[in-house]
């Protein structure tokens, strides 16, 4: 394992750049002639392609798995907080409780690892959009659609529960689109095994946001 990122050379004037300390894919200036490079980064065989998007505890991109050479999703964990072991802890646990689950309505998990210092967690790239995006664009869905949605979801949520899980945040934001017809339940941050305790166990890695769900079920 690596323990920082090389050096980057810059396009225009081939200067070595030191990057380690910059956020990846952020676009920062060369000290020698100021010319805007784009921060590369992989971790592990995973090149990071595209930010998805950003939460209170990392982020997650789009990335080119180099050894099946197919994109996937990537969840990093955020640089200040790879020191601490009970974030790392708690988000290998959040990857097993994921991979624990193989149905069509949940979000696949395919690895997990710690390279330069961050933990990621690298799952199936779902990449059509959220039912927090389809509300936006359309307020009022039709009922026939929330049913579809609706039934998919709970295919999804029964075979987590059939492997003793519990969600715990089922929202909007959450459920994910393969395509126009096929929607898919992920994060599992805030999961909890059946047999805990309420409020004992449960964590959150990242949220894309709480949409208020208005219209959702009323037709046009």
């Amino acid at each position: 394992m690596a323990s920082e990122h090389p050096a980057q050379a810059c396009p225009a004037c081939k200067t070595a750049v030191d990057t380690a300390a910059a956020e990846p894919l952020a676009r920062i200036a060369c000290p020698a002639c100021g010319k805007k490079i784009r921060v590369e980064r992989a971790f592990d065989h995973f090149v990071l392609v595209e930010t998805l998007g950003v939460g209170g505890m990392g982020t997650v991109y789009k990335a080119r798995d180099l050894q099946l050479d197919r994109f996937v999703a990537l969840k990093l964990l955020r640089r200040d907080l790879g020191g601490e072991e009970d974030h790392k802890d708690r988000l290998q646990q959040e990857a097993r409780i994921a991979a624990a689950v193989s149905h069509p309505c949940v979000i696949q998990v395919f690895d997990s690892g710690t390279d330069h210092g961050q933990f990621y967690v690298v799952m199936e790239l779902v990449d059509h959009g959220s039912l927090d995006d389809l509300m936006a664009l359309q307020p009022r869905i039709p009922e026939q659609r929330v049913l579809e949605i609706g039934i998919q979801v709970a295919r999804g949520l029964r075979a987590a529960h059939r492997r003793g899980l519990i969600h715990r945040d089922v929202k909007p934001a959450n459920i994910l689109f393969v395509d126009e017809h096929a929607a898919k339940i992920g994060d599992f941050g805030l999961a909890s095994t059946a047999t805990q305790r309420w409020g004992i166990g449960a964590w959150k890695w990242i949220t894309l946001g709480s949409p208020t769900p208005k219209g959702f079920g009323k037709s046009t």
